[in-house]
């Protein structure tokens, strides 16, 4: 006599494998998308000691009436088939991802002629610089005020139109803006600073050159008496720190660089080819890598980046950052189970014959 089972008839015998698993209801709606590195063991588990702890959970496995799987060779094709099957379905009873297909960005208009950040929900204009995605509205907000101080940017939303005759505003006053607005500082001078502010929000290293800066010239203020100044100094020295708090999150985990990542198939005769183009992840393929076809494969995996770099604008959607930072994150990790080859400075040729050194 068989033993009995708490889970349903309609889960069926799933691999013992790596790879995406979709609970789906009746009418094959996808209603939950999970991954893990043993399909079979994974799903079955939630029917055992009760069920899921998550009243969230237990809900979707009364309404679910089946479950697909897609096996994975590798953990990392695994990680970025669950991302894409979320953001693409929005199945209900995931939490995590499903509001990353929309951010905040920090905007520089550069065709203007003094340029201002502005917090903006999407990347649109071409002749802007942007730093982003944040996934709400405050950090970006924070970041923008005190960069604005930190290099006395202009923080006002009408047009600047120099007018001598015209009086700065408290800003000016109270040493937060250069006042473009009644001709106290050029065009060039101007973009010079704004051209410091997109900087500090792209280089993590250009920080400390600026404290070291900012310290050696609130030093000589002190040193020749004029302590107003090196207050000033101080102060932009403080915002710069407290700038500094922040980097997490204007840093991305996203690699911006070109690869072509080679993962383990399911069969062993088989690669999955995963191109990478200045930081996007493009659509993966399965590969027999038997001769022949695999160099051919490659070759059109080159290309296609070499196609991606030429027509993808150059700040990441939300969507595209979310696969980005999951490769980037594996490629810090040592590229565990597969290997990844820089197509920033390397043609196809030159890959081939690295794929064929390494076997």
């Amino acid at each position: 006599m068989a033993r009995p089972t708490p889970v349903p008839d309609w889960v069926p015998d799933l691999p013992a494998a790596p790879g995406v698993y979709t609970f789906v209801d009746p009418h094959g709606h996808p209603l939950y998308v999970g991954k893990s590195v043993n399909l079979r063991r994974r799903v079955r588990g939630y029917f055992y000691g009760g069920g899921p702890d998550s009243e969230r959970l237990s809900e979707m496995l009364r309404i679910a009436r089946g479950v697909r799987a897609h096996p994975t060779g590798s953990d990392l094709e695994a990680r970025l088939e669950e991302a894409l099957r979320i953001l693409r379905d929005r199945p209900p009873y995931n939490k995590a991802l499903k509001r990353r297909d929309a951010g905040w960005y920090l905007e520089f208009r550069w065709n203007e002629p003094f340029p201002r950040l502005r917090v903006v929900r999407r990347p649109r204009r071409s002749g802007a610089r942007y730093v982003g995605p944040f996934w709400g509205r405050r950090l970006p907000e924070r970041v923008k005020r005190l960069t604005e101080k930190i290099f006395r940017l202009r923080s006002c939303a009408e047009p600047v139109r120099p007018d001598v005759e015209r009086t700065p505003c408290m800003q000016f006053d109270m040493g937060l803006c250069t006042a473009p607005c009644a001709r106290l500082t050029g065009i060039d001078a101007y973009r010079l600073q704004a051209e410091a502010a997109a900087r500090l929000l792209t280089d993590r290293e250009f920080g400390w050159t600026l404290l070291d800066q900012f310290a050696r010239a609130r030093d000589t203020a002190a040193a020749g008496l004029e302590f107003e100044k090196a207050a000033e100094q101080q102060a932009r020295m403080d915002w710069l720190e407290e700038l500094e708090e922040y980097r997490f999150a204007i840093d991305s985990d996203a690699d911006s660089r070109s690869w072509l990542i080679v993962l383990p198939g399911i069969e062993e005769s088989r690669r999955v080819l995963q191109p990478v183009a200045a930081g996007r992840v493009l659509p993966s393929r399965r590969v027999d890598w038997v001769d022949g076809r695999w160099q051919e494969a490659v070759e059109d995996a080159c290309y296609a980046v070499r196609v991606a770099e030429l027509r993808a604008p150059s700040v990441l959607s939300p969507r595209e950052s979310v696969s980005s930072v999951m490769v980037g994150r594996w490629l810090e990790d040592g590229c565990a189970d597969g290997l990844a080859i820089d197509l920033t400075t390397q043609d196809a040729a030159t890959t081939i014959r690295q794929l064929e050194a390494a076997g």
